[in-house]
């Protein structure tokens, strides 16, 4: 575990903090987007406390090796924070299900287990040396063996569980991606190295885990800056011939987003470039809180990304109707502000381009 690694380490630490207080800022009603800029603003900062911690330890003992398994501390903190990274794709999926109360709800078993865990540490503190895996056994009647293996099953069963749900659930108004896949992967890849590491004393594994964690961070902060939800797409934003077969079971939007569909479809004020959703609380009489929540019912993410799908809607009906109008004008037309941005939703959304979108109606024509 080298200096220059550790450096290294360090710098990219700082990086993910940065991008999660930006996160933060950006959030707006994003629920996704502001927990995880929580999280990687953690991950960042608990990371960098720590490879400070490990420089001063390689410079001062350069021979350092690990000698203990089924360290509790570490089991605790990959638990708590599993079990929150875990539920991104489920909250994904359905944004306009978990609410608060439900994500603390199955965020109840790991702050048990947490709790349960710490309190040990502080109030009784013996941890029987366990230094290779035939050491398990002759002291497994020791109760902080027992409690460690608890700790340890559990920490990998739950996260399991919440990464296989979304694979299997299909009531939600959103199409898993690409993205929600390597996401998953990467979880699988941490699982994986966390079972090593918890139960085998390996410098590598453990150096591994660390540049692994925090390139992933990275990776997905770039994603949420980019999109407002990047594992994850409306079903209305694809261009498939059989939606109702991809969710056979669709939640029921509020009766408030009925109300906001109707006058946005008739009015569009989000032409304006500058509309956002006090403009349209202030409009329909209603608290932004429930102008976001029944947004969120109808499957969206958020305001942003439900007005960024009212604005490519209207930029193919006005492509229709005015096919000698170019790309530009109509995507001033439709309230966008940057080509780069609406080049990649509309992409994203429907699978082509703008340009090319044009062009096969202008034949059809």
């Amino acid at each position: 575990m080298g200096t220059t690694h550790l450096s290294i380490e360090l710098i990219f630490d700082l990086i993910a903090l940065t991008m999660g207080v930006i996160l933060i800022f950006r959030a707006k009603d994003n629920y996704q987007r502001l927990y995880w800029g929580v999280i990687a603003f953690a991950i960042g900062a608990v990371m960098s406390w720590e490879n400070i911690g490990w420089l001063i330890v390689v410079t001062d003992t350069p021979t350092y090796e690990f000698t203990d398994l089924l360290n509790i501390e570490k089991m605790l903190k990959w638990y708590a924070l599993a079990s929150i990274v875990c539920l991104f794709p489920i909250v994904s999926l359905s944004p306009g299900y978990f609410s608060h109360f439900r994500i603390f709800t199955f965020l109840l078993p790991p702050i048990i287990i947490v709790t349960v865990g710490l309190c040990y540490l502080c109030f009784n503190g013996k941890i029987t040396p366990i230094n290779s895996l035939n050491e398990i056994i002759p002291n497994i009647k020791e109760l902080d063996i027992k409690l460690r293996l608890a700790i340890f099953l559990l920490s990998i069963l739950i996260p399991l569980i919440f990464l296989i749900y979304p694979l299997i659930s299909n009531k939600t108004y959103r199409k898993i991606n690409n993205n929600l896949y390597v996401f998953i992967g990467f979880l699988f890849l941490f699982l994986s190295i966390y079972i090593l590491f918890t139960l085998n004393i390996n410098e590598f594994v453990f150096n591994l885990f660390g540049i692994s964690a925090i390139i992933f961070t990275i990776l997905f902060s770039i994603q949420y800056l980019r999109h407002e939800n990047p594992f994850s797409d409306h079903i209305d934003m694809i261009c498939d011939t059989n939606k109702e077969d991809l969710h056979t079971s669709r939640p029921q939007p509020l009766p408030l987003f009925s109300k906001i569909e109707t006058y946005l479809k008739e009015e569009h004020p989000y032409t304006d470039q500058n509309y956002n959703i006090e403009s349209l609380a202030e409009f329909l009489g209603e608290k932004e809180h429930f102008i976001s929540g029944a947004i969120k019912s109808g499957g969206f993410t958020g305001f942003r990304e439900y007005i960024n799908y009212r604005r490519l809607e209207y930029f193919r009906q006005l492509a229709t109707e005015n096919p000698n109008k170019n790309v530009k004008e109509l995507m001033y037309l439709c309230g966008f502000t940057s080509r780069a941005t609406f080049y990649r939703n509309f992409s994203d959304k429907y699978g082509i381009s703008p340009t090319k979108y044009i062009e096969i109606h202008s034949i059809k024509q």
